[in-house]
């Protein structure tokens, strides 16, 4: 079933626009299947599909790879002049698309189906642990820990969501847009906070991961 959701994920994601058009920047909407980081992530998403379970995981990390790329080359794409001419503090989520947050639902469920099938196999925990904490909760969700790891990477995925829905939609910006507009500039802080806030959301579920790891080892005596 989870198998199913990652290729109606992956379809969406190609499907869906990644960026946003903002008319004043003179910056286009484009589909998934119009970007390269797009055709990347769903590729990333069917080796998962296809390969052996552990080269499965390594695929997880390019899709997140991608997805992470694509997010500082948007971050940095809001700095140049095209942008800050214009009175609106633009920030990377207000260029974001559907299709981008349909490959990163894509990874979270893919990342899931694997972890439930390498625990299941009984497979001890080797790279694919580390390979699996780059993805917030996933590591802590592989040594068995599944409501904590849960908590984590909702609590990560809650964060970074709800920033996003501090940015204008794309129809505002295109309404505004046809006058050759942007809309009302407003503070930008708590988008930022919420930012921050996922930041560290992964950061301590990268620890708890490396703390739960070390108390589950087998003493060495």
């Amino acid at each position: 079933m989870l198998d199913l959701l990652v290729a109606v994920t992956a379809i969406a994601s190609l499907l869906s626009p990644w960026t946003v058009s903002i008319p004043p920047a003179h910056f286009p909407q484009a589909f998934g299947y119009e970007s390269p980081a797009g055709w990347l992530a769903v590729a990333g998403l069917a080796a998962a599909l296809l390969l052996d379970v552990r080269a499965a995981v390594a695929a997880l990390v390019f899709t997140e790879a991608v997805l992470v790329v694509w997010f500082g080359w948007a971050t940095w794409v809001v700095t140049t002049p095209r942008f800050t001419n214009l009175p609106f503090a633009f920030m990377a989520t207000d260029l974001m698309g559907a299709g981008w947050f349909a490959a990163a639902l894509g990874l979270l469920l893919a990342a899931g189906a694997l972890v439930r099938e390498l625990r299941r196999r009984a497979a001890p925990p080797r790279e694919d642990l580390w390979l699996l904490t780059a993805i917030p909760g996933f590591g802590l969700m592989r040594l068995g820990l599944w409501w904590a790891g849960g908590m984590w990477a909702g609590l990560f995925a809650g964060a970074f969501y709800l920033a996003s829905t501090d940015s204008p939609d794309a129809i505002q910006f295109a309404d505004y847009g046809r006058s050759g507009n942007v809309p009302p500039a407003f503070p930008r802080s708590v988008e930022w906070a919420l930012l921050g806030l996922a930041a560290l959301f992964w950061v301590l579920s990268v620890g708890l991961t490396v703390r739960a790891n070390l108390q589950t080892r087998p003493d060495s005596d």
